[in-house]
């Protein structure tokens, strides 16, 4: 094996349309950006390659690649000095846009998790939704969209009515999602409905500590607007039967002086005022502790995981990452926006 084989590096694995390009992009590649997010957000690519010569501007006006599928991964190659490799499945991106400028020449080209050929996130539409669940009104929503969906929640409110109103059928899911407390993400042409208090209990994937090499850069936060509530009030009287459910949800270690949160929804029993209890608080009060990384590349880090931030004091914790951008110019670099996971809920 030659020493260049041995050495420790990071490719990119790019595949258009059934097509391996990565050995043709390597030769010019000024830049590659993979932006992963937790949910709301469709995950983007950019990629970015010298042009001099006008190569790629050619072929890819010629070729007409906006609409065409891209695969892509990043590999680290013997990364920890073991001979072994380290994957980042970065998923299918759909081409979206391929933009020239300079100088210096260079083509930038540019993807998208949801389909851009996709109406879900472009043709409002009116319609009228009545005695389904969500996970329901999730699938024949992918299934008209082309996707797949993936439900991940133990809670499945079941709706009496409701109403899309000129919206995309991604803005109206995501209403529906912020409302259950339910978390949304699009990726490899997937529509994944799930409970991020699950992803908050699952162990941390490493730690992030501070003084040590590979932290570039730090930055912590705190919020107390509309994040400083210590309990949730459900209530709801049915108009029919006149009788009114009601449950208070409050965490444990829960701030005694703080607000209270009141939610006049339906629900169909206490447990059901419950569960809607917890995750409209957890969704108001989760944002109370934020920070941002820059790192040394690691394909471990990707939005929905957690780490151990250790040596800030007071933000020492457990995160969960909320967006990761992977950033290969020049060297890997990896940029994370967390959130610290939420304790007693």
């Amino acid at each position: 094996m030659s020493q260049k084989d041995n050495a420790r590096r990071v490719e990119l694995s790019v595949v258009i349309d059934g097509t391996d390009v990565s050995a043709d992009f390597s030769k010019y590649l000024l830049s590659a950006t993979y932006t992963d997010n937790e949910e709301d957000k469709a995950d983007d690519l950019q990629i970015s390659l010298e042009d001099e010569s006008g190569i790629w501007l050619n072929q890819w006006l010629e070729t007409q690649l906006k609409g065409m599928e891209a695969s892509v991964t990043v590999v680290q190659k013997n990364w920890e000095s073991d001979g072994k490799d380290k994957v980042l499945d970065c998923g299918v991106f759909e081409i979206d846009s391929v933009d020239a400028s300079g100088p210096p020449a260079k083509v930038t080209l540019k993807g998208t998790s949801i389909p851009y050929s996709s109406t879900a996130r472009t043709q409002k539409k009116t319609k009228a939704w009545e005695k389904i669940k969500l996970s329901a009104i999730a699938a024949e929503i992918a299934g008209a969209n082309g996707l797949v969906c993936m439900f991940e929640s133990e809670f499945d409110p079941l709706y009496k009515r409701k109403e899309q109103l000129q919206e995309s059928d991604i803005s109206f899911l995501q209403r529906l999602c912020k409302a259950a407390g339910i978390s949304l993400k699009v990726t490899a042409k997937t529509i994944v409905l799930f409970d991020a208090q699950k992803y908050e209990e699952k162990p941390a994937v490493r730690q992030i500590k501070r003084g040590s090499a590979d932290v570039l850069s730090y930055r912590f936060g705190t919020g107390s607007n509309d994040t400083a509530y210590s309990k949730c009030h459900v209530s709801y009287t049915n108009p029919e039967t006149k009788e009114t459910i009601e449950y208070t949800y409050t965490p444990r270690n829960a701030n005694k002086d703080g607000q209270t949160l009141e939610i006049n929804e339906k629900v169909s029993d206490r447990e059901e005022a419950r569960k809607l209890a917890m995750k409209r608080l957890r969704q108001k009060n989760k944002s109370e502790f934020s920070a941002e990384f820059t790192l040394v590349g690691d394909v471990l880090l990707v939005a929905g995981v957690t780490v151990e931030v250790v040596g800030y004091g007071a933000f020492n914790g457990k995160y969960i990452i909320e967006t990761a951008t992977h950033n290969l110019t020049g060297g890997y670099t990896v940029g994370v926006k967390l959130r610290r996971v939420l304790e007693g809920y």
